[in-house]
């Protein structure tokens, strides 16, 4: 006799997968670093996509302590100018993920939103994009102790939709979150943008963009098996 069927999740990170955030925010990263004379070289950059605010700020803190800029003068002047951006609408979802979640949704799927972002600034850069109402749960950095690379926030996700790691799809755009997908047990789809596709190599399935994801959706399945 064949038990009741278990259900899969696909818990999603939000900058750089949901929203074309991180190319326009790295940028801006960049510019202001510059502006105080501070030269970072990109890919080092990019190593803070995905990761808590902490370390942000313990990359950056000797950089700008040597040009004589307090670290928390310079993030919270960061974080002004990514509040004016999102309001101009320089921030915005791909075009793509609102069609991908309702499409996963109708099949079945149990949805997370799993994002290192504290939910006050989740909530703002989601609200109005018709994005937050289609998860069944949401778990932001600040509700975990160890942020990513470790798995604490997807191992999170997963048990708020009720579902087993080994039931979960995870789709990242950074090395942090697939690194943290593939720690928690489960299986990550990433999407290049943020990082070239060779460069995501260590998850299970790479994708061009949000928009080949959508297009095979397939990938995973059926969201529920005997």
């Amino acid at each position: 006799m064949r038990g009741t069927p278990e259900v899969g999740a696909v818990l999603f990170d939000m900058d750089g997968v949901l929203l074309d955030s991180e190319r326009p925010s790295l940028a801006l990263l960049q510019a202001r670093l510059r502006a105080h004379g501070v030269e970072v070289d990109d890919h080092v950059l990019r190593s803070v996509c995905g990761r808590p605010r902490a370390y942000l700020r313990g990359l950056l803190s000797p950089r700008l302590q040597g040009v004589g800029v307090e670290t928390d003068d310079f993030v919270a002047d960061y974080d002004a100018r990514k509040e004016i951006a999102l309001q101009a609408g320089e921030i915005r979802p791909f075009p793509a993920a609102v069609p991908l979640l309702r499409g996963l949704r109708a099949r079945g799927w149990r949805l997370a939103l799993a994002t290192s972002t504290e939910r006050p600034r989740m909530a703002a850069r989601l609200a109005n994009t018709g994005i937050l109402e289609l998860f069944d749960a949401a778990v932001t950095g600040e509700e975990v102790v160890n942020g990513k690379p470790a798995p604490d926030i997807f191992l999170l996700a997963a048990e708020r939709v009720g579902v087993r790691p080994d039931r979960c799809w995870v789709v990242e755009d950074s090395l942090a979150g697939v690194e943290a997908g593939r720690a928690g047990g489960m299986r990550v789809a990433a999407v290049a943008g943020t990082f070239d596709a060779e460069a995501l190599m260590a998850a299970d399935r790479v994708f061009g963009d949000l928009a080949e994801l959508a297009a095979a959706v397939d990938v995973w399945g059926e969201p529920a098996v005997p």
